[in-house]
């Protein structure tokens, strides 16, 4: 007997997912499969990357070596002849003891060795009055070390202690950048006291500075380097006599450019120089000053003294230089005890007051 299809009203609806139409007309026995309809995935956020941002290129630090082929001399009057050029730029005017001041602290800055240059940057980057507290620390460093040639030098950096004006502050950092620039760094950077004193920039930055008028009233005349090493060889000559305790004594020492090529003849054959006694006497102030500077930065030891004065008049230089050292010594020490003692006050006092307050609590 042939089956026929009747409506099934009552049959639930079938969706067919293709068409999504409903089929009224399926048998009830014959089963169809429901659609399995699954949960809707939950879309994938991807997380885009923020936009790296790459750091800036680390600025490399400044660095004005001495050029190739250059000898320690020639550099030396190089950077003198620039920071006069900066100072007569600039205005300056007749006080030459600033410019020179400004030479010898940044010669003397007590950071040597092979990164010395590393500060190129950062003192580039001060400004004048900060420049100027600089110089100042510097040389309160060496007069607690080396009161009695600090003091000596004091022409070539007492105006630090005087409110300059804003012409003369430029005037100051204009100097300090030309003598940075242009190798002073380099020059006077080493740790090694032979390098040290392969040059005598005090010298060729006063004789630039000074005029031809007023290094002839004085007598001035700057020694070339090259007869200084020749006379030093023939006096020394290969320093058989050099025992401890030898003595040299420059009466007209300049800024000390014949004690520089002694002392370097010393070491170049294994003697310290630091065993001698040096004694350095000049008649110009600013003169005498840069020796006393050099005798800091060459390294000639504890047992140097510098004198100004005539010495056709005093005979007796050394030994008023040795009284003179000892005073300052002297008083360098009576200072010295007193901050210690304030210090130490100080610092009971704060803990009587700490004591205090914690039995008051």
């Amino acid at each position: 007997m042939k089956r026929t299809q009747q409506l099934n009203l009552f049959a639930p609806a079938v969706v067919d997912d293709e068409d999504d139409e409903v089929d009224y007309f399926r048998p009830r026995d014959e089963s169809r499969p429901r659609a399995v309809r699954t949960a809707p995935v939950a879309p994938v956020v991807v997380n885009t990357p923020e936009p790296v941002t790459r750091p800036a290129p680390k600025r490399k630090a400044r660095r004005f070596p001495v050029p190739r082929g250059t000898s320690p001399h020639e550099a030396a009057r190089r950077t003198a002849e620039a920071v006069a050029g900066a100072w007569h730029r600039n205005h300056g005017g007749s006080r030459m003891e600033i410019p020179v001041g400004v030479v010898a602290a940044l010669s003397l800055w007590p950071i040597k060795g092979e990164d010395a240059h590393l500060q190129t940057d950062w003192m580039l980057d001060l400004d004048a009055k900060d420049l100027l507290q600089l110089m100042r620390e510097c040389w309160a460093y060496w007069w607690l070390r080396r009161p009695d040639l600090a003091n000596r030098a004091r022409p070539i950096y007492s105006w630090m202690e005087e409110s300059l004006n804003d012409h003369e502050l430029s005037c100051v950092k204009a100097v300090a950048h030309a003598a940075i620039t242009n190798s002073l760094l380099e020059l006077t950077g080493s740790i090694d006291p032979y390098d040290l004193a392969e040059c005598d920039l005090m010298s060729w930055t006063i004789t630039g500075l000074r005029s031809h008028g007023a290094r002839e009233g004085l007598g001035e005349y700057h020694t070339p380097p090259e007869v200084c090493e020749l006379m030093a060889r023939m006096e020394l000559g290969d320093c058989s006599q050099v025992e401890p305790g030898f003595s040299i004594c420059d009466p007209a020492a300049g800024t000390g450019g014949m004690v520089r090529a002694a002392a370097q003849l010393m070491r170049e054959h294994q003697i310290d120089p630091r065993t001698c006694r040096w004694h350095l006497a000049d008649i110009d102030p600013i003169a005498a000053a840069g020796a006393a500077t050099n005798l800091i930065l060459w390294d000639l030891g504890p047992h140097t003294t510098v004198w100004c004065g005539d010495t056709l008049r005093e005979a007796i230089t050394e030994q008023l230089a040795l009284e003179e050292k000892a005073a300052i010594f002297k008083h360098r020490d009576g200072i010295v005890r007193d901050m210690t003692m304030m210090a130490a006050i100080g610092g009971a006092e704060r803990m009587v007051a700490a004591a205090v307050s914690a039995q008051a609590a």
